[in-house]
């Protein structure tokens, strides 16, 4: 794979939040806008399965189509989203820690001719999402 067109870089943060209480946040992408500062809105096309599309509607009013190419309920879901000819692709996984937290690692990936541009874009608010999906499952009940 060509250096130039691929980038790659890894966020994580520990929760105090059971893995199944991450999943259910995940799932329910609803309640996205409510701890994802980058999202409007969500419009899944089906379940939170492998193969299905969803629209999200960025604040700015811009839409996105992505596709969950891979979901293992309780475990991690990788959705997909072409920008032009570059394809975004980020894995969202939960994995317990200890003592009800869990450790969430977001991978976001870029392939294509504006790899580190689209990429870099895509993720910069990765931390404050982090953080506000940490502070979202403080403030539910178990």
């Amino acid at each position: 794979m060509d250096t130039v067109n691929f980038w790659k870089k890894t966020y994580a943060l520990n929760m105090d939040a059971t893995p199944q209480k991450v999943w259910n946040a995940f799932v329910d992408t609803t309640r996205w806008k409510l701890w994802n500062p980058g999202v409007k809105s969500v419009q899944m096309e089906g379940d939170f399965i492998t193969g299905s599309w969803f629209s999200m509607e960025l604040p700015d009013g811009n839409i996105i189509r992505s596709q969950l190419i891979d979901v293992l309920a309780g475990n991690y879901f990788i959705d997909e989203t072409w920008l032009g000819e570059t394809m975004v692709r980020v894995e969202h996984r939960v994995q317990d820690t200890d003592a009800g937290q869990s450790q969430i690692t977001y991978i976001i990936s870029a392939q294509g001719p504006d790899a580190q541009a689209s990429g870099e874009a895509a993720s910069e608010d990765f931390p404050e999402v982090l953080a506000g999906l940490s502070a979202y499952l403080a403030n539910q009940m178990v």
